[in-house]
């Protein structure tokens, strides 16, 4: 039976733009009253962005148990790999600095 939102591409594209998402969100608590290119530098300078990218990326685990729990096996599929594309990303940025 074919399922309504049970499609790969779905998957990829909310496990890519929620990280995206909640990594403004944090960034607004961290640094509430600075400019948006302000904070950014900042956490680049400090060599923060490994840990915020590795924040922001939380919650795919949500969407990745309400995908399975509804079965929808294959938009799980999707937030799971782009999951593993931001966790690729990460590991890379840990190792070059």
């Amino acid at each position: 039976m074919k399922r309504k939102f049970d499609n790969l591409t779905l998957g990829l594209i909310v496990g890519v733009v929620v990280p995206i998402i909640s990594y403004f969100f944090v960034l607004r608590f961290i640094y509430p009253f600075q400019f948006a290119d302000k904070s950014l530098h900042s956490i680049w300078i400090h060599l923060m962005a490994p840990k915020m990218i590795s924040i922001g990326a939380i919650p795919n685990l949500a969407f990745f148990f309400l995908f399975i729990y509804t079965n929808r096996l294959k938009s799980g599929r999707g937030v799971l790999m782009a999951t593993v594309f931001y966790a690729i990303a990460v590991l890379i940025m840990k190792l070059i600095w």
